[in-house]
């Protein structure tokens, strides 16, 4: 017998897939920002927006986890501030980052759609 999963259980599925994203986009802009660091002060406005993007991914990963009522607060502008920095990393051709913030971009999207 084929049970089909419950809207619960697939906003849950969403919910960590999202987290998910977050957290890898965290990481990758946080590792994208210390390595221009390392190449000197031509790039201090991209590491900004780097570290804008790892600090809101992370907080907003941390909201979901807390399953905090305000997380749908944070989505938005997470999104905002991915495609942002995508475009940002595209420019510079840091494509892993500009990957990883598109995607982080689109689970926030979505879920700013599935959750009032």
């Amino acid at each position: 017998m084929n049970q089909r999963p419950s809207d619960e259980s697939m906003l849950s599925s969403q919910i960590e897939d999202c987290i998910q994203d977050c957290l890898n986009s965290h990481t990758v802009c946080l590792d994208t920002a210390m390595s221009l660091l390392q190449k000197g002060n031509n790039y201090a406005s991209h590491v900004r927006i780097l570290l804008d993007c790892s600090e809101i991914c992370a907080t907003n990963a941390h909201f979901m986890m807390r399953n905090s009522p305000l997380y749908g607060s944070v989505w938005q502008a997470c999104a905002q501030v991915c495609n942002h920095c995508a475009e940002v990393c595209e420019e510079m051709g840091e494509n892993d980052s500009a990957n990883a913030c598109r995607a982080s971009a689109a689970s926030c999207e979505q879920m700013a759609k599935l959750v009032p």
